[in-house]
């Protein structure tokens, strides 16, 4: 990928995480501009965004801009091979990544917990969360896991970096302990941060409350 790209979004992992590392995985450079909420005011309006306009964003080659994690993470997944090899595919993945994505949208009472630093009503909400969403979500895909090594197909797909991200970030941002519910997952989360491209990256990244 020739293309230059420049990944703007907050400080902690949140929805960029996976852009970060499918970006590190496939070996492409990026610029990682992380700024604060203030910051992304004026972002906005020096590049004359809606105000509704949702972080992350990505713009390449200075020029074009794309809005989202969804569709950052399948564009740069399209480009460098994590895919799938087939429409098939592309849909097993499609699927996986509803999941996450519900789990993201549900995901807002304990990310607001987490900042407010009240841990009483964070463990509170988490574990609400975690009955409600969590649980179903984390069952259906140890399911579709068990037994195989990829989420998809024989090789290393976006799917398999979006499971691994969103249950590192959550163990380490919320509650250690759940991962052992899951071991299937949590060997799998294991594989996909010890690979060669994403290790350093993973042992060296700052710690993040959401």
């Amino acid at each position: 990928m020739s293309d230059k790209f420049e990944l703007v979004s907050l400080a902690g992992r949140g929805r960029a995480e996976l852009i970060r590392m499918l970006l590190i995985a496939s070996d492409t450079s990026f610029i990682d501009h992380r700024i604060t909420l203030s910051q992304w005011r004026e972002y906005r309006r020096k590049e004359f965004l809606p105000d509704d306009t949702k972080l992350p964003l990505l713009r390449i080659n200075g020029k074009k801009t794309v809005v989202g994690s969804r569709d950052i993470c399948k564009l740069i997944a399209e480009q460098t091979g994590f895919y799938g090899d087939s429409k098939s595919e592309g849909h097993e993945i499609d699927q996986i990544i509803s999941d996450i994505e519900y789990l993201q949208q549900n995901l807002t009472p304990v990310i607001r917990a987490a900042l407010s630093k009240n841990f009483l009503q964070k463990k509170e909400v988490w574990n609400e969360y975690k009955e409600r969403s969590l649980q179903p979500i984390l069952e259906r895909l140890t399911a579709r896991l068990e037994n195989k090594t990829f989420f998809v197909g024989n090789k290393i797909s976006l799917a398999d970096f979006a499971v691994a991200e969103i249950i590192s970030r959550f163990a380490n941002c919320f509650e250690s302990n759940f991962i052992h519910s899951y071991p299937i997952l949590k060997s799998h989360m294991s594989f996909i941060e010890r690979l060669p491209a994403l290790q350093r990256y993973v042992s060296d990244r700052p710690s993040s409350s959401y």
